[in-house]
């Protein structure tokens, strides 16, 4: 088997390894007789007039939800979740709601207002269980009071498109919010809350998964400012967004949201949890592998030279199947016009690098969510040869990577991943393999 394939079936075989509804029934159960609900060790005894309801969203909650349901069968009272466009998983009795994503547009507003009339509706005295990941930021979404939904999109865009890291960009979108930030647990105190999360973010703070709806926090406001001065957005923020924020700076600059007693938090999975199961395959098929810790989070230059480091301090010259493990996420900078995402940006980086090795070295960058940017794609997997090829099909490929023009370049020299939506969500996987 090639390389290339090889990289690119044991990612494959990890999103299968690590799907919820696969490790789910491990982490909850249900016993009908007794009414014990069970997260990991912790019980919960159950009333017979106490009903279960499921709330969700994100990437992950349509096969979050579906699992829910199999665990709890007709036990399960109702429930709500919010999802990205074209899920595979549809679950049964959990009305299964549309949003957008990556940038929330009338759909994501439409579905929030919807799940929380549904919030709204639940007995007090329920238990509530919430499958939250990454892509809440866009699904769930309700303006602060004289903001609208297309202005609350430019400023997503801006913040997407800048280079700013994922915890400073939900900084700047819990400001805008009327949910997010810990500001949906308002909605929900008159049940008992327990959160099953799945983190997408570098060090699984919960403050930033999903933009932290159900995590209370400070909310600051001084922050954000700060954040769009330091990326030169501000002022191409709408006027009503910086009114908004100046207005709360005037005050003290901060918003505190508050907990509850009968709410409590897991994180069923993270990247780094999928990361190691992508070492132990890899382990399983004869690579010699390295886990690189920690999650990245930063720049993509800074992390194109870290990877590169990594391979010729690690693997270069070495005998033998050697592999190298990688995981987190990078910011670009978008200058283009192209389209792409940071997976695949970061393999036809890579892939200059490994042009004429002399060694057979492929490199595979692709998003656990099977989503890379505004694209089918999960990423791309490259080797030594991607870039004399592409040449000799008379592709330039630093024009492409000018261009942040990715997806078309893979499309046309060959090199993308699709798995298409996978419903689940816990950050981009790296993969190095040399034979």
């Amino acid at each position: 088997m090639e390389i290339k394939q090889q990289a690119t079936e044991i990612f494959k075989s990890t999103l299968k390894l690590v799907n919820p509804e696969e490790f789910l029934p491990e982490i909850l159960s249900w016993n009908k007789g007794e009414r014990v609900l069970r997260i990991y060790d912790r019980a919960f005894e159950l009333q017979q007039e106490t009903g279960i309801f499921v709330i969700g969203t994100g990437k992950a909650s349509p096969t979050m939800a579906a699992a829910c349901e199999k665990i709890l069968g007709q036990d399960l009272a109702q429930g709500m979740i919010i999802a990205p466009p074209d899920s595979k998983i549809k679950p049964g009795l959990v009305t299964m709601l549309e949003g957008s994503h990556p940038l929330p547009d009338g759909k994501s507003l439409a579905a929030s207002e919807e799940l929380l009339a549904f919030i709204g509706k639940i007995p007090d005295g329920s238990v509530v269980i919430n499958v939250l990941s990454g892509g809440t930021s866009s699904l769930l979404c309700l303006p602060a009071e004289g903001i609208s939904i297309a202005e609350m999109r430019k400023v997503y865009k801006l913040l997407l498109e800048s280079g700013a890291s994922i915890h400073e960009v939900n900084t700047v979108r819990k400001t805008l919010s009327q949910i997010k930030g810990g500001q949906l647990l308002n909605h929900l105190r008159q049940t008992i809350l327990l959160d099953l999360v799945i983190s997408d973010v570098p060090d699984d703070d919960l403050r930033y998964i999903g933009s932290g709806p159900t995590t209370a926090q400070e909310i600051s406001f001084t922050d954000a400012k700060e954040i769009a001065d330091k990326y030169d957005i501000w002022k191409q923020f709408p006027g009503s967004v910086k009114a908004h924020i100046l207005k709360k700076m005037e005050k003290d600059g901060i918003t505190v949201t508050q907990d509850f007693k009968t709410h409590q938090t897991w994180i069923v999975s993270s990247a780094s949890k999928v990361a190691n199961r992508t070492k132990l395959l890899l382990e399983e098929n004869g690579y010699e592998t390295e886990l690189i810790h920690p999650a990245w989070t930063g720049l993509i230059d800074d992390f194109e030279e870290n990877i590169m480091d990594s391979i010729r301090n690690k693997i270069y010259d070495k005998r033998g199947r050697k592999a190298l493990v990688f995981y987190g996420e990078c910011t670009v900078k978008v200058t283009g016009q192209g389209l792409g995402g940071r997976n695949q940006e970061l393999a036809l980086r890579l892939a200059r690098h490994l042009k004429d090795c002399g060694q057979n070295i492929a490199f595979l960058s692709a998003g656990t969510d099977g989503i890379d940017g505004p694209t089918d794609a999960a990423g791309s997997v490259v080797d030594q040869n991607t870039w004399n090829k592409a040449e000799e099909k008379d592709l330039d490929p630093e024009y492409f990577i000018r261009n942040n023009d990715s997806y078309n370049f893979f499309k046309e020299a060959g090199g993308h991943i699709i798995t298409g939506p996978t419903g689940n969500n816990v950050m981009d996987i790296q993969i190095v393999l040399k034979v």
